[in-house]
C-alpha cells in the first residue's frame, strides 16, 4: 500500500496539473474533475488507513505527503475554476480549512522540494484565508455567498426557480380550491341535518346505532384538510441559496465535496442527524426535478429543523374551525449544507510527532512535540530523571529543541561534545523529527534568506556555518569508519547529511556530495563486514545471527536514503552505471535479509518509517534509472546478476 500511495503522491506532484490541462482542452472538459473526486476519495481513504490508522501517531512524513498531495489537488481545481469566465467571483472569495495554516509548521519535509512546495501552498492559502467574502462551506445563503451571487447571474436558475414559485402559485391555488370545496361540501350535509330530528335515543333496539342525522353530522365533522407547506423558502436570496445548491455546475460541486472531505479529516465522511431537502416531505416531490447533482455527492442540502409537513403541526385541520391563512406554511426547512466535523489540532499535530516509547525519555515527550521554550521545565522535571540516564543528558535532550532557531546550533554542540548517546533511538527520534520538520512559517517572505526555508532551518544558508557542521560530521563518519556496532549513528549522521545537503547553498554542494558519499560508503563497508561474521562457523547462536541480519536491514535502509541526491532539484552529480549496480545490491541484501532472517522482526515505528522513506526514494529515481537501463541496452542489469548471483555467472552474457 505504502508504494501505491506513493506513486500517487509522485504523480499528484509531477502530472496533474498537465492531465487537467489536457482533459480541459478536449471535449470531455470538466468531466475530469469527476474523475479526479473519484480519485482523491480512494486515495484519501487509503492513505488516512495506512498514515493515521487508529487515530495514532503511525508515518509523520507520510502523512505530510498526504496533506501536500491534497492541497496540491485543491489549488489545482481552484485555480482552473478562477480561470473559467464563470466563476472567476471565487477569486473573492476565501477557502478556509481550519487549523491548516497552523499545521504547516509540523510538517515533515525531507527534502528541498517538499519545502519549496510547502510554502507555495502555505501562501496561496494564507492569500485566500483573507479573501472577504465566505468560503463556499459557510453562510451559504448570505448576500456575499457565492452561491447566492451565481444564482443570481444564472438565466438557467432563474427560469427554474421561476418556475417553482409559479408552481406554488398554483398550489395555493389549488389548495384554496380544495379548502372551499370541502366546505361547501361542510354546509351541504348541515343543510340536510336541519331537516332531521335525532333518532339515536327513541331506538331501544338498536341503542349504539347512530340515526342518520348523527352519521351525517359526524361526517361533516370529519371534513378536514391537510396543510400546504412552500417548498421553496419566500425570501429571494435563501431561495436562491437553495437553487444554487441543485442547479451548482457539477465542477463547483466536485471541487466543494473534496475540500470539504479535507477539512473533515481523518474521518472525511461524517454522519449528522439533520434532514436533507430532498428527503423530506414536500421538498422531495417539488425539488427532486431540479437536483442536477450525483446521489453520491457528499455535500447535502439539509436542515436542522424538520418540515413542518413533517411534524406533528401537519395534522389536517378541520374546515369549518380553521381561517383559510392557517392553512398555509412558509418553507420550514433551514438552508445550510452538510456541517464539517473538525478535528481537534492538538490530535492532527500529534499524527505529525513521533512518540517516545523509551522508559528513560518517555517523560520528555513534550520536549518534542514543539519548538517552545522548555528548559525550565526540563529542570523541574529532573526528579522523574531515569537512574539510566544521566542527569545532564535528560536536560539536554529536553532542551534540544527550546527555540526553534537554536536545533541546529544544539546540535553543533552535542557533535562537538557528545553530549548525547547516538545509539539510543530515542535521541536519533528527537534529532531526525527536529530537523526534518518544516518549523514555524513568517507571513513575510522577504524576511528570509530563501523565501521557502523558514527560520528554524535559516542557519544552513550560512557556508560559515554548514563548514562547522561538515567538519564534525566528518570526524564522526572517520571515528565510526569501522565500527559496524551502533547502525543508529550512521543513521543519525546519514539524515543529517543528507538534510544539510538539499538545504544549503550551492557553493557548499560539493563538500556536502563527499559527506554523502562517504556515508554510502560506509553503510556499504558496514554490510560487507556484518555479511562476514554471519558467515563465520564459529557463530552457530541463531539469535545474534539474527540480530546482525537486523543490522544490516538497518544499514541498507540508510544507504537507499542517500539515493535521494539524485532526485534534488540542486544536485548536480549523475547517477552511474556502477551506483546503480550498488544499489540493487543493496536493495537485494535487504530483501534477502529479511527473508532469511528465522525470527519474527518486530520493527520500531522510527525503522519502519525510515524504511517506507527509502521505497519512496526508490521510487522517485526510478525514471532516473530506467532511463539509464535503456542507454546501456540493460547491460547494468546481466553485469548485476552475473555479480550477485553466482549461476548467472557460470552461463555468461544474460539474454
Amino acid at each position: 500500500m505504502g508504494i501505491a500511495l506513493a506513486r500517487i503522491e509522485i504523480w499528484v506532484q509531477s502530472c496533474l496539473e498537465q492531465w487537467i490541462n489536457r482533459s480541459l482542452l478536449s471535449k470531455n472538459g470538466y468531466k475530469c474533475f469527476e474523475n479526479l473526486q473519484s480519485f482523491y476519495e480512494d486515495y484519501q481513504r487509503a492513505a488516512l488507513d495506512f498514515y493515521y490508522s487508529n487515530n495514532q501517531s503511525t508515518d509523520s512524513i507520510g502523512y505530510s505527503r498526504f496533506i501536500l498531495t491534497s492541497l496540491t489537488i485543491i489549488r489545482l481545481m481552484h485555480i482552473k475554476l478562477c480561470e473559467d469566465t464563470r466563476f472567476e467571483r471565487l477569486k473573492v472569495h476565501a477557502i478556509q480549512i481550519p487549523h491548516l495554516l497552523d499545521l504547516f509548521e509540523y510538517l515533515v519535509l525531507p527534502n528541498r522540494d517538499d519545502m519549496i512546495r510547502a510554502r507555495d501552498l502555505y501562501d496561496y492559502f494564507l492569500e485566500f484565508n483573507e479573501k472577504p467574502y465566505p468560503d463556499l462551506l459557510s453562510n451559504i445563503d448570505s448576500q456575499n455567498a457565492f452561491g447566492v451571487h451565481f444564482a443570481e447571474q444564472s438565466i438557467e436558475i432563474n427560469e427554474n426557480l421561476q418556475k417553482i414559485q409559479e408552481q406554488v402559485e398554483q398550489d395555493r391555488k389549488d389548495k384554496i380550491e380544495e379548502i372551499n370545496n370541502a366546505k361547501e361540501k361542510y354546509e351541504e350535509l348541515m343543510k340536510k341535518v336541519n331537516d332531521l330530528k335525532c333518532e339515536c335515543e327513541s331506538n331501544i333496539y338498536y341503542p349504539y346505532r347512530k340515526c342518520d342525522r348523527c352519521t351525517i353530522i359526524k361526517e361533516a365533522d370529519n371534513i378536514k384538510v391537510n396543510i400546504y407547506e412552500c417548498p421553496i423558502p419566500s425570501e429571494r436570496r435563501s431561495a436562491l441559496a437553495v437553487m444554487f445548491e441543485l442547479q451548482m455546475p457539477n465542477e463547483i460541486r466536485c471541487y466543494r465535496d473534496i475540500l470539504w472531505q479535507l477539512v473533515n479529516r481523518p474521518k472525511p465522511n461524517p454522519s449528522n442527524s439533520m434532514d436533507e431537502w430532498l428527503s423530506i416531505r414536500p421538498h422531495q416531490s417539488k425539488l427532486r426535478q431540479y437536483f442536477k447533482g450525483s446521489n453520491n455527492c457528499k455535500v447535502k442540502l439539509v436542515s436542522k429543523t424538520k418540515s413542518i409537513t413533517e411534524s406533528h403541526y401537519s395534522i389536517a385541520r378541520h374546515v369549518i374551525s380553521t381561517p383559510l391563512e392557517e392553512y398555509f406554511y412558509e418553507n420550514g426547512l433551514q438552508v445550510q449544507i452538510s456541517p464539517t466535523k473538525i478535528n481537534e489540532f492538538q490530535d492532527e499535530y500529534r499524527t505529525l510527532t513521533p512518540e517516545l516509547t523509551d522508559s528513560n525519555y518517555k517523560d520528555l515527550q513534550f520536549s518534542i512535540d514543539n519548538t517552545e521554550f522548555a528548559q525550565n521545565r526540563v529542570i523541574a522535571e529532573l526528579s522523574k530523571c531515569s537512574l539510566k540516564l544521566k542527569s545532564a543528558e535528560f536536560v539536554e535532550f529536553g532542551s534540544f529543541r527550546s527555540g526553534h532557531r537554536l536545533q541546529w546550533w544544539n546540535l553543533l554542540s552535542i557533535l562537538e561534545l557528545d553530549s548525547l548517546s547516538m545509539d539510543e533511538e530515542s535521541v536519533v527520534i528527537l534529532i531526525t523529527h527536529a530537523l526534518l520538520q518544516y518549523g514555524p512559517l513568517t507571513k513575510d517572505r522577504k524576511s528570509l534568506i530563501c523565501s521557502w526555508c523558514p527560520e528554524s532551518h535559516q542557519q544552513l544558508l550560512e557556508d560559515h556555518f554548514v563548514d562547522e557542521l561538515i567538519m564534525r560530521l566528518d570526524r564522526h563518519l572517520k571515528d565510526c569508519e569501522c565500527n559496524w556496532q551502533n547502525e543508529l549513528m550512521l543513521v543519525i549522521i546519514t539524515v543529517i547529511v543528507m538534510r544539510v545537503f538539499t538545504i544549503c547553498n550551492s557553493t557548499r554542494k560539493d563538500q556536502m556530495t563527499n559527506l554523502v558519499l562517504k556515508c554510502r560508503k560506509t553503510g556499504e563497508k558496514w554490510i560487507q563486514l556484518i555479511s562476514k561474521s554471519i558467515q563465520n562457523p564459529s557463530l552457530p547462536d541463531f539469535d545474534k545471527i539474527n540480530a546482525l541480519r537486523d543490522k544490516i536491514v538497518i544499514i541498507g535502509i540508510t544507504y537507499l536514503l542517500t539515493y535521494s541526491i539524485y532526485t534534488d532539484s540542486s544536485n548536480s552529480l549523475v547517477l552511474s552505471n556502477q551506483d546503480v549496480i550498488s544499489l540493487l545490491t543493496i536493495a537485494t541484501t535487504i530483501h534477502d535479509n529479511n527473508i532469511l532472517n528465522k525470527k519474527t522482526v518486530h520493527m520500531s515505528v522510527f525503522m519502519r518509517n525510515l524504511m517506507r522513506y527509502s521505497e519512496r526514494v526508490l521510487l522517485s529515481i526510478h525514471p532516473i534509472i530506467s532511463k539509464l537501463l535503456q542507454e546501456n541496452s540493460y547491460e547494468i542489469l546481466n553485469e548485476f546478476c552475473s555479480i550477485h548471483w553466482a549461476v548467472v555467472r557460470t552461463k555468461g552474457v544474460m539474454d
